[in-house]
């Protein structure tokens, strides 16, 4: 359990609380868990600035420590991650041959999830894409790889990345690609 103490050892101790806290706040919060008297400008300091740093310093800590890291694209990582979640819990995954990934332009602002099936009607990729649209995030436009002209397919295969993969379904053997 972490005491006030340790909490005012830490304070004096990392360099960074600087950079969140000003001098004057410091010496308040010491002031404060000391029990001393404060001055009125410093009970506004402490209600105005030094509080509401505390609270969102205590709402930011809920969250994983990865969250903080900010890589590069790692929200669309994020929503890639799903969307293949999404696609491979479908009522269609006894079908499904494999996932790709492939962007034709790098500024194109929706990432394209194409889906291969070993057999599909077009009922049934009519169906799919519509519970996709309900089930993904609008940023992911996924589409039936099985549909395509035979010049795309050839594109996505060179310059796409596989996400998932089932090469043999008879052995039940299964290989995810991550980034």
């Amino acid at each position: 359990m972490v005491t006030k103490m340790d909490l005012l050892r830490f304070l004096r101790s990392n360099k960074n609380v600087r950079k969140i806290f000003g001098e004057k706040e410091l010496r308040i919060i010491e002031k404060q868990l000391f029990g001393s008297d404060l001055t009125q400008s410093e009970k506004n300091r402490l209600s105005r600035d030094v509080r509401k740093k505390f609270n969102f310093i205590q709402e930011a800590s809920k969250f994983d420590m990865d969250t903080f890291k900010l890589k590069k694209g790692s929200l669309i990582q994020e929503i890639i991650d799903e969307s293949v979640k999404v696609i491979k819990n479908d009522e269609l995954k006894e079908k499904l041959k494999r996932i790709l990934l492939y962007n034709s332009s790098e500024e194109s602002s929706v990432t394209d999830v194409f889906v291969e099936f070993l057999d599909i009607n077009d009922k049934e990729v009519v169906e799919f894409r519509r519970r996709m649209l309900d089930k993904v995030n609008s940023r992911v436009n996924i589409r039936v790889f099985n549909f395509l002209s035979s010049k795309i397919k050839e594109s996505i295969n060179e310059k796409g990345k596989v996400l998932y993969e089932i090469p043999g379904r008879s052995f039940g053997q299964e290989r995810f690609y991550r980034r």
